[in-house]
């Protein structure tokens, strides 16, 4: 099975049940889906500045153990730097 990192806004997407969900769900069908330990952090930033109270933050967690979660490491940090940035239509 194939490994698929999915970024923040799609398991947002996909925890509101969003209409948008759908194209995603259909993409990592029969994949091992990953979220990055920075995903787990925006999610928590997301649900501190929305005020979000108790129960609804207990279901974001209980919907998250559907994921496994890349934690960070030297290596890690060192693969993340040496990615050349996407570039820019400025930069042609």
């Amino acid at each position: 099975m194939t490994a698929v990192v999915v970024d923040t806004d799609v398991v947002s997407l996909i925890f509101k049940r969003h209409s948008l969900s759908e194209k995603y769900l259909d993409s990592i069908e029969g994949h091992s889906v990953v979220l990055s330990f920075m995903t787990l952090g925006e999610l928590a930033l997301w649900a501190d500045r929305r005020s979000w109270g108790s129960e609804r933050r207990k279901r974001l967690s209980q919907f998250l153990t559907n994921f496994s979660v890349c934690h960070s490491d030297e290596l890690l940090c060192e693969t993340w730097a040496s990615i050349p940035p996407p570039r820019s239509p400025r930069d042609s």
